[in-house]
């Protein structure tokens, strides 16, 4: 049996975020795929990777993106799995924004103001919100930021256990390099809000750690690009473990970040 790819989506987003990766690899020839919400996983952070390490397999592939790393790292340091592809989010410490989001939802009755379905959407569909997370803006339109977004908000229980495990993510979780499986920061070198440069110092730091370059993208890259993450996915289940080298794509832009003093990465 193929190992099974793990996609852990975290907030502000829920499972169906992956759904174009799924359906891609589905139609590539590997069924073993699940998408999952590290929200709906457990209460906290470490209740989700609790609860995944339950389930994976020693061959397995643990995709996270966003705040859904903490739980990836978690269930690595848990488990044997077979690879840990991380992408875009914070890798050591929670970045400005998560920081503001996780203190909005320690507020008293949040649930019930600040991530309520009408407040909280109207917010990631503006200019401000999730637009800045994709090159095209329209790829965040109404429609799609519900689909990808809105179950996490959909009533009082869900918004409550959003709340609930946001706040939980202040906790320290292991770094890249505490785990035993190969990683690979596969990642957007677009992003202002987690620059490449990041990946390369958490690269450095580890042997087992390579990085690999969605090139052009931003935040919100696997929604623009499911076919770039679906076929690295397939190679990297394919092919097995990497030599622990960093390897890169040219990108076609220059954003911050993107020249690094810390990790030598091959340009290919």
């Amino acid at each position: 049996m193929a190992p099974t790819i793990w996609l852990l989506a975290g907030p502000p987003f829920d499972a169906p975020f992956f759904g174009d990766v799924v359906a891609r690899l589905k139609a590539t020839g590997h069924p073993e795929v699940q998408a999952l919400s590290v929200v709906a996983l457990g209460a906290t952070w470490e209740a989700s990777a609790d609860a995944l390490a339950r389930r994976v397999g020693k061959d397995d592939v643990v995709v996270a993106h966003g705040l859904a790393i903490a739980v990836a790292l978690g269930v690595a340091a848990r488990v044997p799995v077979g690879h840990v592809v991380l992408i875009n989010g914070p890798l050591l410490a929670l970045d400005p924004l998560s920081e503001a989001v996780v203190r909005m939802a320690a507020l008293p009755g949040a649930a019930e103001t600040v991530f309520r379905p009408g407040a909280w959407l109207m917010w990631l569909r503006s200019s401000v919100g999730l637009r800045r997370a994709a090159n095209n803006p329209y790829s965040m339109d109404r429609d799609t930021v519900a689909v990808v977004c809105g179950g996490l908000v959909a009533d009082g229980a869900a918004r409550r256990a959003l709340c609930g495990w946001l706040t939980s993510v202040s906790t320290p979780w292991p770094p890249p390099r505490a785990s035993s499986a190969p990683v690979t920061l596969f990642w957007g070198d677009n992003d202002r809000l987690h620059p490449l440069g990041e990946a390369d110092a958490a690269a450095v730091s580890g042997t087992n750690i390579s990085i690999r370059v969605a090139s052009g993208g931003r935040y919100a890259w696997p929604l623009e690009m499911p076919w770039t993450l679906a076929d690295a996915l397939r190679s990297i289940v394919v092919g097995g473990a990497q030599d622990g080298r960093t390897v890169t794509v040219t990108s076609r832009l220059a954003p911050r970040g993107r020249k690094s003093a810390g990790a030598k990465r091959k340009e290919v």
